[in-house]
C-alpha cells in the first residue's frame, strides 16, 4: 500500500461534545415541556467533552476505559445513531459496525430476514445479499438456525449473526464493540482471523476492556476517562499508563514516581555493595561455529537491567536490579530448549515491609504474557519481614522453553499483602529486554523440547 495512501485520515473528530439532559423527577419533564420556553427543569450531563483525535487509513486503533467514560457514546457518534452537541466528525469510507448487542436485528424476524435487514443498513443491494447470502451463514455457523426468530436466539448467536454480516459488505472501516466478547472461543477465533486478514486493507476502532487483546491487535490507542481523551499514542504505552491508574486505583494507592518516594542513598555505599552478578549485561550474539541452530536451541541477546523503562508504584519500595541469567550467573546467549535460566529480583524496602511478594513476567512484543511466577505461594506462611533500608532478593530458576524470533521483556515488581490484597510498591515493565535471534521453531510463539519424535509409513 503506498504510504501517502496510508497517511490519510479516514476518521477526523474535532471538539466533539455530546450532552444528555438529566431530569431530577418525571414532573420535571412535564414542566420542560410546558414552561420550557421560560427556563430549563433540567441539567446538562457531559458524556464527551472536547474529543479530537483522527485514524488514519490502516489504522487499527483501540478505545479504552472504564465504564461510563464515553466509549460506546463514542461509538455510536461514529456510526451516526446519535448526533453530537458540538464538534464535527467526518468519516471517509464506509463503515459497518458491531455495537449494542443486536442493534439492528427485529427480535421478531428470523435470522433469515434479519440478514436482508442488516445488510441493507450498509447500502447493500438485494441482489448483492442474495449472491453472499450462504456465505454469511456459513461463517456464521447457524444453518440449523438461520430461519427461527432472533429472540429465541442467545447472546452468543446474535453476535455471530452480527459479525457474520459485517464481514461480507465490503467496508473500508469496521468498528468493533465489547460485543465479540459473548461469542464462544472458536468464533473468536473465528473472528480475529478476519480481523487480522482485514488490516491489511482496512481500518479498524476496536472498543474492549481487554488490554492484552488491544495490545496485541492495535498499533495506536484511545484512553477516554470522564468523557475526554485522557491520553492518545502508542498501544503499548497507553495500556501500560491505563493499566497502572487502575491498579493503583483498585488498591487505593496514590501513584508516585519511586524516585520521589525513595530514601536517598550514597552512591559510594551503592557502588560497594552492587554486587558482580547484577551487573548490566552488554554481551553481543556470538554465532555458532558452523553457523547453523541445533534442534531444540536459540540464540539469545540480551541487552540487561533497564533503569529507565516505565513503572509505577507507592514507593515503599524499589527495585534495584534485575537480570536474566543461565544457572552459573552468565549472560543467556545460546540456550537450548528446557535448560534452567534464572530471572533474579533484587529490591531495597523504603518502608518497612511485613509481607514482601517479588514477581515476574516474560512477555512478547506486543505485551502477552508468556511467563511468569512470584514469591507468594512458596512464602505466605512463612513470610520474610524486610525492614526499611534493607534489601530483599528473589531467584526464580525454571526451564526456558523454546522462543520464537522476536523481541520479549521482563516485567518486575514487589508488593506487600497477599494475592488478593496488597499495595503494588514498585512495578517495573520493561526491566530487561532482550531478543532471539535465532530459534529452532517457526510459526508459534513459544515452542517446548520435544523428546521424542516419531515417523511412520504405512501402506
Amino acid at each position: 500500500m503506498n504510504s501517502e495512501i496510508k497517511a490519510l485520515p479516514v476518521i477526523e473528530v474535532s471538539d466533539l461534545e455530546k450532552a444528555y439532559h438529566i431530569y431530577d423527577s418525571p414532573h420535571d419533564r412535564l414542566k420542560q415541556i410546558f414552561f420550557g420556553w421560560k427556563r430549563n427543569y433540567y441539567r446538562d450531563f457531559l458524556a464527551l467533552k472536547e474529543v479530537s483525535f483522527e485514524v488514519l487509513k490502516g489504522q487499527s486503533v483501540g478505545v479504552i476505559g472504564r465504564n461510563g467514560a464515553g466509549k460506546s457514546t463514542l461509538l455510536q457518534l461514529l456510526t451516526g445513531t446519535l448526533t453530537p452537541t458540538k464538534g464535527s466528525i467526518k468519516v471517509n469510507g464506509k463503515v459497518a459496525a458491531v455495537l449494542e448487542l443486536g442493534s439492528g436485528f427485529n427480535p421478531e424476524f428470523s435470522g433469515r430476514e434479519n440478514i436482508y435487514l442488516y445488510a441493507s443498513l450498509f447500502e447493500l443491494k438485494k441482489s448483492c445479499i442474495e449472491e453472499r447470502f450462504q456465505k454469511i451463514v456459513d461463517f456464521s455457523e447457524l444453518a440449523d438456525f438461520i430461519d427461527q426468530p432472533v429472540k429465541a436466539y442467545s447472546s452468543g448467536m446474535q453476535a455471530r449473526l452480527a459479525f457474520s454480516v459485517i464481514a461480507h459488505v465490503d467496508a473500508d472501516i469496521l468498528i468493533i464493540d465489547e460485543a465479540l466478547s459473548v461469542g464462544d472461543a472458536f468464533f473468536a477465533q473465528k473472528c480475529m482471523r478476519f480481523l487480522r486478514q482485514f488490516q491489511e486493507k482496512g481500518t479498524i476502532l476496536f472498543v474492549s476492556h481487554d488490554l492484552a487483546a488491544v495490545t496485541a491487535f492495535c498499533d495506536h490507542a484511545i484512553w477516554l476517562e470522564g468523557g475526554a481523551v485522557r491520553e492518545a499514542g502508542s498501544a503499548k504505552e497507553v495500556c501500560e499508563n491505563y493499566f497502572a491508574q487502575q491498579y493503583m486505583q483498585h488498591t487505593g494507592a496514590e501513584i508516585v514516581t519511586v524516585a520521589d518516594a525513595a530514601v536517598t542513598t550514597d552512591d559510594s555505599d551503592a557502588a560497594t555493595e552492587q554486587e558482580p552478578e547484577f551487573d548490566i549485561i552488554e554481551q553481543q550474539v556470538v554465532s555458532i561455529a558452523d553457523g547453523s541452530i541445533a534442534k531444540g536451541d536459540q540464540e539469545i541477546e540480551c541487552f540487561g537491567f533497564n533503569e529507565q523503562s516505565s513503572a509505577f508504584g507507592t514507593g515503599g519500595a524499589e527495585i534495584l536490579k534485575v537480570s536474566f541469567t543461565n544457572e552459573s550467573g552468565h549472560p543467556l546467549i545460546v540456550s537450548e530448549g528446557g535448560a534452567q535460566v534464572v530471572v533474579k529480583v533484587v529490591a531495597k524496602a523504603n518502608h518497612d515491609i511485613d509481607l514482601p511478594i517479588l514477581g515476574f513476567t516474560i512477555k512478547d512484543r506486543l505485551g502477552q504474557p508468556l511467563i511468569g511466577g512470584n514469591t507468594y505461594h512458596s512464602y505466605k506462611k512463612s513470610p520474610v519481614r524486610v525492614e526499611a533500608g534493607k534489601r530483599i532478593e528473589a531467584a526464580f530458576h525454571f526451564k526456558l522453553p523454546i522462543l520464537a524470533i522476536g523481541d520479549y521483556s521482563i516485567v518486575a515488581a514487589i508488593a506487600n499483602g497477599t494475592l488478593q490484597e496488597h499495595v503494588q510498591l514498585h512495578w517495573m515493565h520493561d526491566a530487561v529486554l532482550f531478543k532471539v535471534a535465532a530459534s529452532s521453531i517457526d510459526g508459534v510463539i513459544v515452542g517446548a523440547p520435544l523428546d521424542k519424535i516419531i515417523l511412520t509409513s504405512r501402506v
